[in-house]
């Protein structure tokens, strides 16, 4: 079993996962929603890469969220 992150670490690959996705997102925004991600167990739960690419597939349309 692997160690659990800390909250920088995860924060740290959570954003830059976010900035492989979008290139053009900018660092100092994208930082507080990695931050609040980190807060809250359901996002916690995930590897931070994975909680971005949630992010990212997201679709406010789709019915079954």
């Amino acid at each position: 079993m692997t160690e659990p992150l800390d909250d920088a670490a995860w924060i740290a690959r959570c954003l830059a996962r976010m900035i492989e996705l979008d290139p053009a997102l900018d660092p100092a925004l994208a930082r507080p929603i990695a931050e609040d991600m980190c807060t809250r167990a359901r996002w916690r739960r995930m590897a931070p890469e994975d909680a971005a690419q949630a992010v990212f597939d997201f679709d406010p349309g789709d019915s079954k969220v």
